[in-house]
């Protein structure tokens, strides 16, 4: 009996290994140029702002309240959110912004009703005061 080893067909290359990047992307710090990985949202050396970091839900909540309750002060993150790339942030400026000119103008409306019902109070009051002269003053 003959001794028979499989041999390999020929014209057949290997596979090259799978190649796992295990280091990071990074970039350079525009402010101090230390390289850092580039899902970073601050630096580490410098603390500085590299990229805006992602709205979170409670924060977007947090937006709208304050848009709704506080309306002329709405406009601050309306307009800081607008002015971003993300889109998602564009979003929520844009509800900010609808939020607040929405209740600036149910304030406006509040505050007129009800100025003009405590003119009126005020005029049916002066209207019903006992005449003085006839009182003998």
């Amino acid at each position: 009996m003959e001794n028979q080893t499989p041999s390999a067909p020929k014209n057949v290359q290997p596979e090259p290994p799978l190649q796992t990047n295990t280091r990071p992307e990074t970039r350079q710090c525009q402010f101090c140029g230390q390289i850092v990985a580039s899902n970073y949202y601050y630096c580490p050396y410098c603390g500085k702002k590299l990229i805006q970091p992602p709205i979170t839900t409670l924060a977007e909540i947090g937006i709208y309240l304050f848009s709704l309750l506080l309306p002329p002060l709405g406009l601050w993150p309306a307009i800081r959110y607008l002015s971003q790339k993300n889109p998602r942030a564009k979003r929520v400026g844009t509800i900010a912004l609808a939020l607040t000119v929405i209740a600036s103008v149910i304030t406006i409306w509040i505050s007129i009703v009800s100025f003009n019902s405590i003119i009126k109070t005020i005029n049916t009051q002066l209207n019903t005061t006992p005449d003085l002269q006839n009182l003998g003053y």
